[in-house]
């Protein structure tokens, strides 16, 4: 369980700072931002600081809870009026890491972070209780939005709706997921129901998980290196947190196994 908690926040974070660089240094080819004091500047500044901070697990329920914020702003400023839909939108890496973030802000860092080793006082281990009774309907939120986007991937494919709308210069307009052969549709359309519902979810969560983790290989790395660039983000987004699900369990409000909490399985954080 910890090794799971670690990769999602690991994942999440390094992905995640990608897009700091890219805003702040120009990282991967991007031209950088030039105010630092404009929404773009900001979000390059919370996204570089954020990201390290969410991989080595400092400060990390109230670094994911702003970060959760930055990503829902940035939906509804940036993608929300292209369209409903997110994955049609262009916005559903910001919906994903909205959510993701939003959940670790309950689950906490895990036991393979720095704030397992910080002592802390008798009221900060209050709050974090608090936050880790929220775990399992954070985590039954994400497992919601996951299963929705995995069914509306399938959609597109099998009945050929939902158009991709490129969403940052310079990656390629479709994400890796779409870009596997369509009867991969099928596996989605049955797998985010699955997901929503929280039934035979262990099994289903690895298929998902090996399914995006050969969409980034197969599909992403070949294009270019760095994720940002190759429309893989949201590949490795799956895998990370189909395999914390196929770990950990379906959290509250499932009619399968429930699991069990982070705080239940390693020290609080």
């Amino acid at each position: 369980m910890p090794y799971a908690l670690f990769a999602v926040r690991v994942v999440a974070g390094l992905l995640f700072w990608q897009h700091g660089l890219e805003k702040l240094f120009g990282f991967a080819g991007a031209r950088p931002e030039t105010s630092l004091l404009g929404i773009r500047g900001i979000a390059g500044i919370l996204e570089a600081v954020g990201g390290p901070l969410l991989v080595i697990g400092l400060c990390t329920r109230p670094t994911a809870f702003v970060l959760s914020g930055e990503m829902a702003v940035a939906y509804f400023r940036a993608w929300a009026p292209r369209g409903f839909v997110p994955i049609a939108n262009g916005g559903e890496e910001a919906t994903l890491n909205a959510f993701i973030f939003l959940w670790i802000a309950a689950a906490g860092a895990g036991a393979w972070s720095l704030d397992a080793w910080l002592q802390n006082s008798r009221a900060a281990g209050a709050l974090r209780q608090r936050a880790a009774a929220l775990e399992p309907h954070a985590r039954t939120l994400l497992r919601l939005v996951v299963g929705l986007l995995l069914t509306l991937h399938g959609v597109r494919k099998i009945f050929g709706v939902l158009p991709s709308i490129a969403g940052r210069v310079g990656a390629p307009p479709l994400v890796a997921l779409d870009s596997l052969p369509a009867f991969t549709g099928g596996i989605e359309i049955v797998a985010g129901p699955l997901l929503m519902l929280g039934l035979f979810l262990r099994q289903t969560a690895y298929v998902v998980a090996a399914e995006a983790a050969l969409a980034y290989v197969l599909i992403a790395q070949p294009r270019a290196p760095w994720p940002i660039r190759n429309g893989g983000i949201e590949a490795l987004l799956y895998a990370a947190v189909m395999t914390y699900f196929a770990t950990a369990g379906a959290g509250a409000w499932s009619l399968g196994d429930q699991g069990a909490p982070p705080s239940r399985l390693a020290p609080p954080t």
